[in-house]
């Protein structure tokens, strides 16, 4: 590709004028070997038709300086390398350019003067012949360059022309007009396809700038994007931090809590924690679909299976709101993500109870085609104007809660829905009528596996406590969060060994400690961080049940704990949660 430097040019174009004018150059340049070849070929008949007059001598004279000329324009074509040429090599090659267009004109030209023989009418008719399809030949090539054009035609045409003007007999004078007509004919056609192309290559360079410009904007969003997920993922750490600990005490405490005014208290502080915890979970959601960290892990699996394990939880709630709720039975086999897909249909079905006074909510599937199937949630709830069914996937747009109650939820369980179903590339419709209830369909593709071997866990018998005499090593560097760990283990029956820093826990496992359970934070001071730490300590002890606890939701920290095959809590963990993993974990 050519390299720009600075060169005068007009300003009727803009900026993009010396762009322009090298562009045209180079399309002159492109089109020289067909302008050669049509040269060479068309020099022969002319010779091999004046061999028999008068005029072969004079034929292949003229025949041996056209092929010189020809030798001449070739070498020439052959000194530009475009690859490495500046915008001072073109422009002066386009100026060689005219000059042999002027010499290859006029050396045709002078076939004219030189075979014109009033006498031989056939003689003079394919000459003219040859100059209108040189001409024609020619405005194909050199229409970048209307200089160039006139360069070659006007020599071609005009001394012929001139000398039919000034012959006696009237059949020649309109000869030579018409030659001049068809000239100024072709002058105008140049002229024409001049525009167009002069015209095509300025939009060209300006989609150029306007790609450059997106590309631009678009490194400048990407870059915002990538420094929103550190800034959130670091946010979420330090956030996480001090909620978690919050989280445990106030477990703690409602335990401790005998009058009903003070467990109402504490009740209400629960549920304003849960609140705080849940906005800072769907936020952290939002900006990891939106910077593409999650990724969908897409495999066959049972929708009937993933319905009756949701179906629980919302006959709970369903039932609290005087509501019915029927989820049909199914046995489709479904390729998706189905950690995502549980995600949308809770998503879908809190949103279906929260907004439905009176009836009920439907699940039922139905077969699309032969290759997907359809998921329906029908409400009976207050329904959506058509004209906001597109807002409500926008985040913090709730169409009946312009007070903002937070007991109507955030407002982004839809926009999670919408995201998640844009990664996995499925469709999602949504029809409704405003008092009469909303239908959500999804459209989810089926696995082309036909039978999956469900594999159901053993169950240990259950114990009154699976966790008493429990020896869990706690590792944590924030001492609140390892004090409230504490009291909360041994309120289980555990016995519990804490430490602030990996070095502290070391020692003690290199002094004869040897946990039954580990309680890790990933994040922790020093050369050792949760996954190293363990990693190190199995060395010593033995493969041990795992679980590391971190605020950091960055995918690189969630695949590291994986590749572990440690179990995974983000901050700030629910009691409860932590201990049905510990339960579940200690079974297996």
């Amino acid at each position: 590709m050519f390299r720009l430097t600075s060169q005068p040019a007009s300003n009727d174009l803009g900026p993009y004028q010396q762009q322009i004018d090298i562009e045209k150059i180079l399309i002159a340049h492109r089109n020289c070997p067909a302008t050669l070849i049509g040269n060479a070929l068309g020099a022969i008949p002319m010779t091999l038709v004046m061999q028999n007059t008068s005029y072969a001598m004079a034929a292949i004279s003229w025949f041996c300086v056209l092929y010189l000329l020809i030798i001449v324009r070739w070498w020439h074509y052959q000194t530009l390398d475009t690859s490495t040429a500046q915008s001072e090599d073109i422009f002066r090659y386009g100026k060689v350019q005219v000059l042999l267009a002027l010499l290859s004109g006029s050396v045709w030209g002078s076939a004219g003067i030189l075979f014109f023989d009033p006498a031989a009418i056939s003689n003079l008719a394919f000459v003219i012949l040859t100059f209108v399809c040189m001409l024609a030949g020619s405005l194909a090539s050199l229409s970048a360059r209307p200089i160039a054009y006139a360069a070659f035609a006007l020599p071609v045409m005009l001394p012929l022309s001139v000398i039919m003007l000034l012959q006696d007999e009237h059949f020649f004078n309109w000869m030579g007009f018409g030659a001049i007509v068809y000239l100024a004919a072709t002058f105008a056609f140049c002229l024409n396809i001049y525009k167009v192309i002069t015209q095509s290559l300025r939009l060209q360079y300006e989609n150029l700038d306007l790609i450059r410009d997106l590309q631009e904007q678009k490194e400048v969003a990407d870059k915002a994007n990538r420094d929103k997920s550190r800034f959130l993922a670091s946010a979420s750490h330090d956030l996480r931090q001090p909620l978690h600990a919050v989280n445990l005490f106030t477990e703690l405490l409602s335990e401790k809590l005998t009058s009903p005014s003070q467990q109402r208290d504490i009740d209400n502080i629960q549920q304003g924690l849960q609140s705080l915890n849940e906005l800072l979970d769907v936020l952290m959601d939002i900006s990891r679909l939106d910077a593409n960290i999650v990724q969908a892990n897409k495999i066959s699996f049972d929708l009937g299976s993933l319905l009756a394990k949701i179906e629980p939880q919302f006959r709970l709630d369903a039932l609290r709101h005087g509501l019915s709720l029927d989820i049909e039975k199914t046995r489709h086999i479904v390729f998706s993500d189905p950690l995502l897909i549980e995600r949308v249909i809770t998503n879908l079905l809190v949103n279906a109870v929260r907004y439905t006074k009176q009836g009920g909510i439907r699940v039922v599937v139905s077969v699309k085609d032969h290759k997907h199937i359809q998921l329906h949630i029908n409400d009976t709830g207050i329904g959506i104007p058509k004209d906001s069914l597109d807002d409500i996937f926008d985040e913090f747009v709730q169409l009946d809660n312009p007070e903002r109650n937070r007991q109507k939820g955030l407002g982004l369980g839809l926009a999670i829905v919408r995201r998640i179903m844009d990664l996995l590339e499925h469709h999602i419709e949504i029809e409704s009528e405003v008092s009469k209830g909303t239908n959500i369909t999804l459209s989810l593709p089926l696995s082309n596996e036909q039978n999956l071997i469900q594999h159901q866990e053993a169950e240990l018998p259950q114990r009154v406590n699976i966790l008493e005499d429990l020896n869990v090593m706690v590792v944590d560097n924030e001492a609140s969060i390892v004090k409230a760990m504490t009291e909360l283990l041994q309120g289980w029956g555990c016995t519990c060994q804490a430490y602030t820093t990996t070095e502290m826990a070391i020692r003690a496992i290199n002094n004869g400690e040897k946990p039954d359970f580990l309680l890790v934070d990933y994040r922790m001071p020093g050369q050792y961080s949760g996954c190293r730490f363990v990693s190190y300590i199995e060395t010593i002890m033995g493969k041990t049940p795992t679980v590391i606890i971190t605020g950091d939701t960055s995918e690189s920290v969630v695949n590291e704990i994986k590749q572990h095959d440690f179990q995974l809590l983000h901050k700030p963990i629910k009691p409860v949660q932590l201990r049905m993993l510990m339960e579940k974990m200690l079974k297996r």
